[in-house]
């Protein structure tokens, strides 16, 4: 008892500590926490002292963690985060008489597959979603301050104060119309780089993983244009004689129905992995976890 009432073990120190590790920025974290940066400066002194190290060193613009600080950061972020759960006044979800917003990332293609899960029962449930198509490099950084609940999409690495759940193995098939585009499927390689070809880019590029396969095969494909949204491609494909490659599962879905075909890319390509991923601060959550299952059963079903 004497050790939990030590006047040396002040939360708010961890809490400077979580976001200066975030943060890698004094500014940054007085930001995060509302407080002054001299407020922080002197709790890291507080810190410093307490540790009897330094914790965070300037390397250029950043401040970077200490090996100490390193071992320090999971024990103390799982401390902080039970103490937000022990507090937390939500205990229950039902989503049927609670009112509840919820921020999501995906992109549009993966909205256009997955969401039917959340919206099925739109008429019964009270909960809202606000969907939000943002770069793969930005979606992490959404989960850290807050303004994404839950992100969706390929992601390899995630930090290590998230959660991330696999949902399923995708893989990418070609679209195209046939009344355009006159081929039978499986199409051929010569066949697949003789048409232009519409890409999708989350990132707004003119090169992808097939630009990758067709160099080490010894040829090129034509991109007429990219886009940002995915579920836009159909509609286009339908307009002009071009070819697109896309995620299977949205690949399939519109060919069944907009008179679109589908065939296998002519050349060997790996899956990859959708997830979902979640600042561990909402681990707890009953609605959070509502929202986490009601995603993984679409997958599932999916």
């Amino acid at each position: 008892m004497k050790t939990i009432h030590s006047p040396a073990l002040d939360l708010n120190l961890i809490k400077v500590f979580d976001a200066l590790l975030e943060a890698r920025s004094v500014s940054r974290a007085a930001d995060a926490l509302g407080v002054s940066q001299s407020a922080v400066s002197h709790a890291l002194g507080r810190l410093r002292s307490l540790v009897g190290d330094p914790l965070f060193v300037r390397t250029g613009n950043r401040m970077e963690p200490t090996p100490r600080a390193q071992r320090l950061a999971e024990p103390l972020r799982d401390l902080l985060l039970g103490a937000a759960r022990a507090l937390s006044v939500e205990e229950t979800f039902d989503p049927c008489r609670e009112e509840r917003s919820f921020t999501l990332s995906a992109s549009d293609s993966l909205q256009a597959v997955l969401l039917t899960g959340i919206l099925r029962d739109a008429d019964k449930l009270r909960v809202s979603v606000a969907l939000k198509s943002l770069d793969p490099d930005a979606m992490l950084d959404a989960l850290d301050d807050g303004t994404v609940d839950l992100a969706i999409g390929y992601m390899p690495e995630v930090r290590r104060w998230h959660d991330r759940q696999f949902l399923y193995c995708e893989n990418h098939v070609c679209l195209f119309d046939p009344a355009l585009v006159p081929l039978t499927p499986p199409i051929s390689l010569e066949e697949y780089t003789r048409y232009p070809h519409l890409m999708p880019s989350l990132r707004g590029g003119l090169t992808s993983f097939v630009d990758d396969e067709l160099h080490a095969l010894g040829t090129r494909r034509r991109v007429a244009a990219s886009t940002t949204q995915f579920v836009a491609i159909p509609m286009l494909l339908t307009r002009t004689p071009m070819i697109s490659t896309l995620p299977a599962r949205l690949a399939h879905a519109c060919a069944r129905t907009m008179g679109l075909v589908t065939s296998p890319l002519p050349f060997a390509s790996s899956d990859f992995e959708v997830s979902m991923a979640w600042h561990r601060r909402n681990a707890g959550s009953p609605s959070h976890g509502w929202l986490r299952q009601r995603i993984a059963e679409e997958a599932e079903r999916l």
